[in-house]
């Protein structure tokens, strides 16, 4: 198993199609091929584009899964491309994220690769070990 290295937000923007504040992910911790680890304060930033009446929606945690998705999907091939197909079995426990005080630990499993696409299982959490979101991922490659 490969255990790549920490990856700071500077090396994230340049494996996401996403620039300035919308890279939401501030590091990757780990990651292998099968799961990545990552983690962001960006849901407490004023300035967070997905912001709605000055507040954040645990909605938005799907964006966030997805982005540590798309990073993982870049670190395993850059050159193939993947597009967020469906989110299933979404629970959130929180209805929002902009009031939370600790650090989001963004965990994404590939459970099923193949050439067409991957489906990942997303677990976000926060550092107080409370989980915000469980959801699936379905990414295809066209």
């Amino acid at each position: 198993m490969i255990i790549g290295k920490m990856i700071n937000k500077a090396e994230i923007a340049k494996l996401i199609p996403h620039s300035g504040n919308m890279v939401l992910i501030d590091e990757v911790s780990s990651w292998n091929e099968t799961e990545i680890f990552c983690r962001s304060n960006t849901h407490r930033s004023l300035d967070n584009p997905l912001r709605a009446n000055q507040q954040l929606s645990a909605l938005n945690l799907i964006e966030y899964g997805a982005q540590a998705v798309a990073i993982h999907g870049g670190l395993l091939d850059s050159s193939k491309a993947g597009f967020l197909a469906a989110i299933r079995n979404a629970q959130l426990f929180v209805q929002r994220i902009d009031q939370l005080n600790s650090e989001l630990i963004i965990h994404a499993t590939a459970t099923i690769q193949t050439d067409s696409g991957v489906i990942y299982q997303l677990h976000l959490s926060d550092t107080q070990q409370q989980t915000l979101l469980t959801a699936q991922a379905t990414i295809i490659h066209p």
